[in-house]
């Protein structure tokens, strides 16, 4: 019976996250570049071929186009302005073409989202908790569900089609497999740790890091066994290393339908510094260079396919381009190595991050709590290797999404402080309950706008320059505005993908159509929605630094913008708000002078 009750709550809590996700799925405009992705993934299976968004592997795009294939497939005379050049990014403007004008944009954008969300989604969850359960127990591992199936990282990004948290989920699985070869080096588990391994390398170039990384693992498990095993097992074991990599190689290339596998080194042109041998990008060739082709390895064919390659170069170029970046008030043309740290600290539920603590106290200063210290060390090392190889490349530091395949390794080991209930240790039980619970409430407070999650860190913790926060929209109760006080102060810490992606678009359509006094609103919102597709009563943008009368709409990234052109806005209170990322003001002949005096403008 109490198994059954188990069962019981284990599929109730996946079946309300995957509401959850649905909702969001549903609910929440398209984002930035899920346009593009989803004409990508199109033009794979139109074209074979897997030169746009190269920057990121494209399992997920062949994944999220399934629904959709036929009508996009369909669709003629809308490729024109496809271009294979590594510099002209042109899925960008094919997304536009392909899926953006497609009548039943919003559909197919929601259709899409279905398959990552649910798929990648329910195996991450069934992962942690099985892991989970087998390392700690039965209470930890309900602990890590609840904390996968309530994370704003999770519920936000996942409902998306963006590659992040399908690599999240497969690089726990990954690791999971690999452990699981760890324990018991045999061929099916080699097999089974080589199989993960290239679907997870075909979700995101971060884990490329996963090679050296697994030599490490490896190595270090078998410290404690370095004398009683043989040589022989140690080169079977080495073999079998060499047998997991082949076939996650094996499974990249099948990614690729082969595609230009086997191309040789010196062949190749690439854009960056790294590859080129160049000092400067000023000084890398217009049709690119290689830094490798008058070397004696220059004719030796590469095992990857040659948009694999491509992309890795093309994704170097970003962060070696830079980016203008944006912390705590504060614009850079570079980023900053604690940018994700900093993130995770107002972006993670408080009571996740008191978990964490509590789950250091009790590593510390507890019995009955730790586990073999390699096993620990397989699941901790790698969420550790993973946030320092993302906190290190600070060509620009934008979007914190990235620091997302760290995430599970970090819940999986949190939860260990769960087996207090079966420690029967009653201070710390209530104590994981409490944070637990919070963690939960200041979750799901914010959703369906998991995206423009913040704590309540953000609410208090000071910025650089100050910047101060949009007002509350009128009429908030006061307990309303301190629960969304975080969320409502993000902007001071974070912009773009952390809190303003374009996913409210449809709560101000909404709201424009419950307020039928509204004829006339200019708008300045981030995103890649087309408003022509939507009922918003739409003008032209707001006059830059030049407040007038009028309804008005602007997004975060807008209020905060680096030239400081709507910043006046924030001397105003809103009249209500799309979500977290759009508010929505009001202004009268009254306010336009007063701001107008203080701007030092004439008064209309």
């Amino acid at each position: 019976m109490r198994q059954f009750f188990y069962w019981f709550i284990f599929f109730i809590l996946l079946l309300i996250y995957s509401c959850l996700l649905v909702y969001s799925a549903r609910n929440n405009s398209p984002v930035m570049s899920e346009d593009a992705l989803l004409a990508s993934g199109v033009s794979h299976y139109k074209f074979q071929r897997f030169d746009l968004y190269r920057v990121n592997p494209p399992l997920v795009r062949l994944l999220a186009v399934l629904p959709v294939k036929n009508e996009l497939l369909s669709r003629e005379n809308v490729w024109w302005r496809y271009d294979t050049s590594p510099l002209k990014r042109s899925e960008f403007t094919v997304g536009i073409d392909v899926v953006r004008q497609h009548p039943d944009y919003q559909l197919l954008i929601f259709r899409s989202r279905i398959v990552i969300a649910l798929f990648f989604g329910l195996i991450g969850a069934f992962t942690c908790y099985f892991y989970n359960k087998q390392l700690f127990g039965l209470i930890p591992a309900f602990i890590v569900l609840v904390l996968w199936c309530s994370s704003p990282y999770i519920l936000g990004h996942g409902s998306t089609i963006m590659n992040d948290v399908p690599a999240a989920v497969f690089a726990v699985t990954s690791i999971y497999f690999f452990w699981k070869w760890l324990k018991r080096p045999e061929m099916l588990e080699t097999f089974l740790a080589g199989l993960i391994l290239g679907l997870a390398e075909l979700t995101k170039f971060t884990l490329l890091i996963f090679y050296p990384l697994f030599i490490i693992l490896w190595i270090l498990y078998r410290l404690p066994e370095f004398k009683s095993l043989s040589r022989q097992n140690w080169f079977q074991q080495l073999k079998q290393i060499t047998i997991i990599f082949a076939t996650s190689l094996l499974i990249i290339n099948m990614g690729y339908l082969f595609e230009g596998t086997g191309k040789f080194l010196g062949s190749y042109r690439f854009q960056t510094t790294l590859f080129t041998g160049c000092q400067t990008l000023a000084d890398v060739p217009t049709g690119g260079g290689n830094r490798f082709d008058k070397m004696p390895f220059a004719y030796i064919p590469i095992p990857l396919p040659s948009n694999f390659v491509q992309g890795i170069d093309t994704q170097r170029l970003d962060f070696e381009r830079g980016l203008p970046s944006y912390l705590r008030g504060e614009w850079s043309e570079h980023g900053w190595r604690y940018y994700y740290l900093y993130a995770l600290l107002i972006k993670t539920p408080l009571g996740t991050i008191g978990l964490f603590l509590l789950a250091i106290f009790c590593t510390v200063f507890q019995k009955g709590y730790n586990i073999s210290w390699r096993d620990e060390m397989v699941i901790l090392l790698p969420g550790i290797v993973l946030l320092v190889f993302v906190s290190s490349q600070t060509g620009f530091s934008v979007h914190s999404r990235y620091v997302i395949p760290a995430l599970p390794f970090f819940f999986i080991w949190i939860a260990k402080v769960g087996k207090s209930f079966q420690l029967k240790r009653p201070i710390i039980a209530t104590l994981v309950s409490i944070l637990l619970l919070w963690s939960i409430f200041s979750s799901l407070w914010i959703y369906p706008h998991s995206i423009s999650y913040f704590n309540e860190l953000a609410a208090i913790l000071p910025t650089s320059n100050e910047p101060r926060a949009p007002q509350e929209p009128e009429g908030t109760p006061f307990l309303v505005s301190l629960l969304n006080a975080g969320s409502r102060n993000g902007g001071r810490h974070l912009l773009d993908s952390n809190i303003d992606w374009g996913q409210d678009l449809f709560y101000l359509e909404k709201w424009c159509l419950q307020h039928q006094e509204v004829t006339e609103i200019s708008i300045a919102v981030n995103g890649s929605y087309p408003l022509e597709q939507t009922k918003i009563p739409t003008k032209l943008m707001p006059p830059i630094n030049n407040p007038q009368p009028g309804w008005y709409a602007l997004s975060v990234n807008h209020l905060y913008d680096r030239e400081k052109q709507y910043r006046h806005f924030l001397n105003l209170k809103p009249v209500d708000s799309a979500g977290y990322s759009i508010y929505i003001y009001h202004i009268t002949p009254e306010d336009a002078n007063r701001v107008r005096r203080e701007m030092g403008l004439p008064e209309i």
